[in-house]
């Protein structure tokens, strides 16, 4: 892990996240969507036309410092298929879903991402070229960053399209040494902290963030919750997109699966009860010996992460326990998130009730009454059972940082949704949105492209914050602006709401 060559009170920063480069390539899984990759290079085309609009309005004296928040590449929604450079022997099930979560995989389809997302990537080189820096946070989709292969492939493929000259090593170790990878935060003492967020979203949390091993594999990523649906549900069925599954309900899927006919209907039951089969294996993992080592090795990272940040290991170990408690590591919460504990709730009483007819000890007479309010009850349980739902989570989880990280912004992704509001008197809550929209969902809305821009005001000596949305021909339009409350305030906590909003475009060609 490199640090950048300007200290962070030194800088301008900019933010976003969960452009989710690569949930296009998925034609080992899915063959029929190689029509649509044209479409993929819109998130090119948007992000790039505002890396170019900052990259001509830095301040001098004060580089951008780009924080991308989790989830920039999508490896684990990525379904491609082997390489020829692979040496390690490939397992039935890489073969069959597509490269899987090891170092090597990870690079490949790192590399993959870069030579299908030319444009964007020489767009961001462009941007570290002109002496701006780069942290980019691991998230959920791109936790295959853990890994240093990917992390070299990454830079290597910003090198390659850097217009440095080859021999010019002494700029060309600069460039690097202005690319930082975080494993779970970015912190700016009193300013500024950010991180993903999936980790107090049970769904798709990993129980050792610093160290997200499979206790099977240690030479393999352990999957989460959502990692098993996306791989071994979601990107072979063609009628799921990756995205908006806590809006639907238990009955909205099994409407789904009756509407692909009997074919259809058995193929996708087959891969969801395969994919609960892998959670209970993941389970049994979390149970087993090896276990403990992985527990060790994250141990000793955060260790390593206190000393590097000179931050107290207690503090660090108060903040793991904010975290949600993976889906996995439970074995009556896999079957309670994917509804099977109604089910067997309503068939165990359909048999109870079926028996005690049988005994004579309920009279026939009401056994069709019985049987209808557990129908009743089932339907209702259906059209009611949702995932989880973890907008709520998030910004609860940056309301308790702020009483153990000191900051005016708490950052964070994961839930698309862009938001700005305050936690507590002195700090602000910023959810970043997102750039993505699921390619193969032709209902998906579009990306709100937001973007959060932080300045050091040199009159007032104070920073200030803006949450931008970003369409490439109007330009930036503001979402949420502290700019006027902390004017207005002695202690500097923005009063947000909708008398910040506002609606003027900044245009790129301005």
């Amino acid at each position: 892990m490199t640090r950048p060559s300007v200290p962070p009170e030194a800088n301008n920063y900019l933010l976003f996240s969960d452009v989710h480069l690569g949930a296009d390539l998925v034609q080992h899984a899915q063959p029929w969507t190689a029509e649509r990759l044209r479409e993929a290079h819109q998130v090119d085309h948007q992000l790039g036309s505002m890396l170019e609009h900052y990259r001509a309005r830095s301040e001098p004296g004060r580089p951008w410092r780009l924080v991308i928040a989790g989830d920039f590449i999508d490896l684990v929604g990525m379904s491609i298929s082997a390489d020829p450079s692979l040496t390690a022997a490939l397992t039935e099930d890489d073969r069959e879903h597509g490269l899987g979560s090891s170092h090597e995989h990870a690079a490949v389809k790192m590399r993959a991402v870069a030579v299908r997302h030319d444009g964007l990537f020489q767009k961001l080189a462009r941007f570290i070229d002109a002496g701006h820096s780069l942290v980019l946070i691991r998230g959920n989709h791109d936790v295959e960053l853990y890994w240093e292969a990917a992390q070299t492939a990454f830079v290597e493929a910003l090198l390659a399209r850097s217009e440095l000259a080859h021999d010019d090593t002494a700029n060309r170790a600069l460039f690097e040494q202005r690319i930082e990878f975080r494993h779970w935060f970015y912190y700016v003492r009193g300013l500024l902290y950010v991180e993903h967020g999936h980790q107090y979203d049970p769904t798709c949390a990993y129980q050792h963030v610093l160290a997200p091993l499979s206790p099977r594999d240690p030479f393999r990523i352990s999957y989460s919750f959502s990692d098993i649906l996306l791989r071994y549900v979601v990107r072979p069925t063609r009628q799921l997109s990756q995205d908006g599954h806590e809006n639907n309900s238990m009955l909205w899927y099994l409407r789904l699966a009756f509407s692909l006919g009997l074919r259809g209907c058995a193929q996708l039951g087959y891969r969801f009860f395969g994919a609960v089969a892998r959670m209970v294996s993941a389970w049994r993992d979390h149970l087993s010996e090896h276990a403990a080592q992985v527990r060790a090795e994250h141990e000793k990272r955060l260790h390593q992460l206190g000393e590097m940040l000179r931050l107290n290991s207690e503090l660090l170990q108060k903040m793991t326990q904010l975290w949600a408690t993976p889906v996995t590591t439970r074995l009556l919460t896999i079957f309670r998130t994917v509804f099977l504990d109604g089910l067997a709730i309503g068939l165990l009483s359909s048999l109870v009730i079926a028996l005690l007819g049988v005994a004579g000890v309920v009279s026939w007479v009401w056994l069709p009454q019985l049987f209808g309010l557990v129908s009743v009850g089932m339907f209702f349980y259906a059209t009611r059972a949702k995932v989880l739902e973890p907008h709520a989570a998030l910004r609860s989880g940056a309301a308790k940082l702020s009483e153990l990280m000191p900051a005016r912004y708490y950052v964070m992704g994961h839930t698309h949704k862009p938001v700005m509001e305050q936690v507590s008197a002195a700090s602000t809550y910023v959810n970043l949105g997102n750039w993505s929209v699921d390619l193969l969902d032709e209902h998906a809305p579009k990306a709100p492209c937001s973007h959060l821009v932080i300045r050091h005001d040199e009159r007032s000596g104070r920073h200030t914050a803006t949450l931008y949305g970003w369409d490439c021909e109007a330009g930036a339009s503001v979402m949420w602006s502290d700019v006027e409350r902390c004017a207005e305030t002695q202690s500097g906590a923005p009063v947000l709401g909708p008398s910040a909003l506002r609606t003027q475009p900044i245009s790129p060609r301005s």
